[in-house]
């Protein structure tokens, strides 16, 4: 599937002197095109609206007032459109005015220049190899769909799945608890080690699923920019829900922070998952970590420094996948999306996040959001 409707694989001319338009029309015609001719580009921007392959447009049509519409509607196009254009330009030597006007042509995008007067053959090619190339975005227009309406259903699915377990596993966790009270005199060490397992399965299964929930919604993080949030206050509030977890000889100091465009509960996810990692995977020495920022264009780039275990070089990509852990389960406890949850985030923001870090030499995690 490519083009939606026999409109969008029309081409459209617009050539106001004489017979210039009917000429490339009966040419494209009879090579199996589909042209259809504009009176100007008033008429060209209206059908536009309605879909179109490519245009063909005689130079002396493009008036300022024109060019401006038809700018104007390339620039509401998605980000799949191109438009292929070929502007019919008068013959001659270059001269300054002609390099003049084809720069101001350059704003249309995909313009193409065909000098007069043009063979029947030359028209025809020229107006193939649009075609192709606007058919190569329909393509990808449609492939870019089944990849919304796949993830879509995804993102149902895991919220849903993820929704409805949460039920039946805390009641696993509920009453594993209870047989344990109220039965566990009546069970050998083999029978309580068999219910302890229970209950730390359905605890575990618990903080999976909270995770996939947590992982999906922010996959709907809106696109409208939220209201600034003061970094400093949000890492406060981070650190005091990581208090108990914090070592009595650990240490956590930070910058002076900036408010950023970010909502609050997203840029605490982000605090709270590196700052409580790198809790999880010191070494030996005294916890340190360390929060700076710097501004770099229009995004502020944070950075969460720590001297833990560190990760070795090859894993520093896979850590940020779902469900991807580098240490047994039993070592250090954990669901393994705590790091896809912050690359999700940030690049809902328009940011990306990455790792530096090396084994035994502490890690850096560095995070980008918009001003």
């Amino acid at each position: 599937m490519t083009a939606t409707s026999a409109l969008e694989v029309r081409i459209l001319i617009v050539a106001p002197r004489g017979r210039d338009a009917r000429l490339i029309a009966n040419t494209l015609s009879e090579d199996g095109l589909s042209p259809a001719t504009c009176t100007d580009t008033e008429a060209l921007v209206a059908r536009l609206e309605e879909g179109a392959a490519a245009v063909m447009i005689a130079e002396e049509a493009l008036s300022t007032a024109g060019l401006g519409a038809i700018t104007a509607f390339l620039a509401s196009q998605p980000p799949w459109s191109d438009i292929p254009i070929v502007v019919l330009t008068h013959s001659g030597r270059a001269s300054l005015a002609s390099m003049r006007r084809a720069k101001e042509l350059e704003v249309l995008g995909n313009v193409t220049y065909l000098e007069r007067p043009a063979r029947p053959d030359t028209v025809r090619s020229s107006m193939r190899a649009a075609l192709r190339a606007r058919l190569r975005q329909y393509e990808m227009r449609h492939r870019q769909e089944v990849l919304v309406r796949v993830n879509a259903d995804l993102e149902r699915f895991a919220y849903s799945a993820s929704h409805d377990l949460q039920e039946p596993i805390r009641n696993v966790a509920i009453y594993s608890e209870i047989l344990t009270m109220r039965y566990g005199s009546m069970l050998d060490d083999a029978g309580l080690e068999f219910l302890g397992n229970v209950r730390a399965g359905a605890i575990r299964m618990q903080m999976l699923v909270h995770d996939l929930l947590t992982y999906t919604q922010a996959a709907s993080i809106a696109d409208e920019k939220p209201e600034p949030s003061d970094a400093a206050a949000v890492l406060e509030t981070t650190l005091q829900n990581l208090k108990a977890s914090i070592p009595h000889d650990g240490l956590i100091t930070h910058d002076s922070l900036p408010t950023v465009r970010m909502g609050a509960v997203h840029l605490q996810q982000l605090f709270q998952n590196l700052i409580g990692n790198a809790i999880k995977y010191r070494g030996a020495a005294p916890l340190r970590v360390h929060v700076d920022v710097e501004r770099v264009g229009d995004l502020w780039r944070f950075s969460v420094q720590d001297n833990g275990i560190g990760i070795a070089a090859e894993y520093t990509q896979q850590v940020f996948g779902i469900f991807k852990r580098l240490h047994t389960q039993q070592k250090y406890p954990g669901t393994g999306i705590g790091l896809a949850i912050c690359q999700r985030i940030a690049e809902r923001y328009g940011g990306k996040i990455w790792v530096e870090s090396e084994l035994e030499k502490g890690s850096r995690f560095i995070f980008t959001v918009p001003v």
